[in-house]
């Protein structure tokens, strides 16, 4: 009887204990990027290697804002001049270049076999071997001013929004783009991370609360402000349902409609990858969460920024030829 005791001990213990993270498959790898140039590689989303970087974190051309994986390579976009963008295969030689004719990136987003790269002023680059790039579409802004800070994808569509408002739509079955003036939007920064895509639908945050909702990113349902909320600091996809920040306190929902009130401390900043929530409060203290409620803390030894993450496999060998900038 005592060992029937022990068994069942044993076996209730197995089916309450948290389960372990998969062990990774074989060249996949978590990529971190921010401020400085900075990039960091990890097996695990815990621990932290291959570090590189382009100088200090500051507001200027070694910025990078997005990061995607694409036919076994990790690719980083930013700039502050121009359209920075590097990329790598290993995890350690990284290839450097900009974009022609391009403003700083905001966005990458990989459709159909397709990378596509959106930058501060709208326009949209494509390229299918991740070395050749060419120019899509341009948006047309209400004002030079009118630019975008991010992107999601979904329902086939790349939807960006950003300073004072706008919001883009980008079809690449017709390579046009079309842009709305969200309502209630006059300041610049209301939140850096503005759209998000999840169960069907697109949702969009900004200043004075704004909330609303598109399943085609041109019509809107909820588009008007609510000052009672504060600015959005961010918005992002679980994978259940969505979460928004503000700077004090945050709200879920499941269709972007009707939000609800999250009990406890959720980080400012929230991005998604490979099924974990990662958050940083401050730029260089960070935690990840598999539900948004429960956040743990990620050392950090190097205390180096990450603005963006993506996750995927490399191929190894030489990096891709990104474009170069041009010479003086």
């Amino acid at each position: 009887m005592r060992y029937l005791w022990l068994s069942l001990a044993l076996l209730v213990c197995a089916l309450v204990a948290p389960a372990a993270d998969p062990a990774p498959k074989k060249n996949e790898w978590y990529l971190a990027v921010g401020h400085g140039g900075h990039r960091m590689l990890s097996r695990d989303g815990k621990a932290w290697e291959k570090h590189a970087s382009w100088g200090e974190p500051k507001h200027d051309q070694n910025d990078l804002n997005v990061a995607a994986n694409f036919k076994g390579a990790f690719y980083a976009g930013g700039g502050y001049f121009s359209g920075r963008l590097t990329a790598t295969r290993d995890g350690e030689k990284w290839s450097d270049g900009v974009l022609p004719a391009s403003s700083p990136i905001f966005g990458l987003e990989v459709l159909d076999s397709v990378l596509y790269a959106v930058d501060l002023r709208g326009a949209v680059f494509k390229t299918v071997d991740g070395e050749k790039w060419e120019l899509v579409a341009r948006a047309e802004m209400p004002s030079k001013t009118h630019w975008i800070r991010g992107t999601a994808q979904g329902n086939g569509l790349i939807v960006g929004s950003g300073d004072f408002g706008p919001v883009t739509v980008f079809d690449p079955k017709t390579g046009k783009i079309a842009v709305t003036q969200m309502a209630g939007q006059v300041d610049k920064n209301p939140g850096i991370r503005r759209v998000a895509f999840g169960n069907g639908v697109f949702v969009v945050g900004g200043q004075s609360g704004l909330l609303a909702v598109s399943k085609d990113g041109k019509d809107w349902t909820n588009n008007a402000t609510n000052a009672d909320r504060g600015d959005v600091s961010c918005v992002e996809f679980t994978g259940t349902e969505f979460l928004v920040t503000f700077p004090k306190g945050s709200l879920r929902s499941k269709d972007g409609k009707m939000w609800t009130k999250v009990e406890g401390t959720v980080p400012r900043q929230v991005r998604r990858v490979n099924g974990w929530l990662y958050g940083y409060g401050s730029p260089s203290k960070f935690s990840r969460s598999q539900d948004g409620e429960r956040w743990d803390a990620i050392p950090n030894e190097k205390e180096w920024q990450a603005k963006a993450y993506t996750f995927g496999v490399l191929a190894g060998g030489e990096p891709p030829n990104v474009p170069q900038p041009p010479k003086k």
